[in-house]
C-alpha cells in the first residue's frame, strides 16, 4: 500500500513539474536581459560592430539610422509551410468565371528572419554604451546560446574592428 501512495505521489510531482512555466513564459526583464549587452566602447563603434556582424552573419542592412541608435537587418533562410486559406475563393471564382481553379492548398514560402539592434550610450564616464537585440521570424523562440552566439558575433566584429585601427 506504501509502495502505491509513494508512486501515486511521484506521478503527480511529475505531472505538475511537467505544467509548470517553462522557458517561453520568461518575464520581459528576464527576456530583455538576455536581448542586451554593454560595452566599454563608444555607440558609433558599436554601430559599426553590429554592421559587421550582420553582414558576417548573412544578414541584409534595412534600416540604418544612427541618430536613434537604430539598425534593422534581414536575411532568407530554408522555407516555412503556409496552408493556403484562399483555395475555397478561388474556387467559387473558378466556379463562377469558368476559370480553372488551382488545387494548391499548401504554400511553401521563404521563411524571413528579422532583427532590429538598437545601440545606446549608458554612461560617460567610463564610457558605455548598451546594444540590445531582437529577432522575428513568424513565431519562433530563440535560445539563450542563439543570443549567445549572437554577442560572439559583436565581440569578434568589435576585436576586428579595434585590430584594423
Amino acid at each position: 500500500m506504501r509502495n502505491i501512495s509513494l508512486s501515486f505521489t511521484l506521478i503527480a510531482i511529475l505531472l505538475f513539474v511537467g505544467c509548470a512555466p517553462g522557458a517561453s513564459d520568461r518575464t520581459t526583464a528576464v527576456k530583455r536581459a538576455i536581448e542586451t549587452r554593454e560595452y566599454n566602447v563608444d555607440t558609433k563603434t558599436l554601430m559599426s560592430a553590429s554592421v559587421g556582424a550582420f553582414q558576417d552573419l548573412g544578414y541584409t542592412i534595412d534600416v540604418l539610422n544612427s541618430d536613434y541608435g537604430l539598425i534593422t537587418g534581414s536575411r532568407t533562410q530554408g522555407t516555412q509551410t503556409i496552408e493556403n486559406d484562399s483555395s475555397v475563393l478561388e474556387g467559387i471564382v473558378a466556379g463562377l468565371f469558368g476559370f480553372e481553379g488551382r488545387s494548391d492548398d499548401i504554400l511553401v514560402m521563404p521563411l524571413k528572419l528579422s532583427a532590429t539592434i538598437t545601440v545606446k550610450e549608458v554612461s560617460s564616464d567610463p564610457l558605455i554604451s548598451s546594444l540590445r537585440v531582437n529577432f522575428e521570424s513568424g513565431g519562433k523562440k530563440y535560445s539563450d546560446l542563439f543570443f549567445r552566439s549572437f554577442f560572439a558575433a559583436i565581440d569578434q566584429s568589435l576585436f576586428l574592428q579595434t585590430e584594423t585601427e
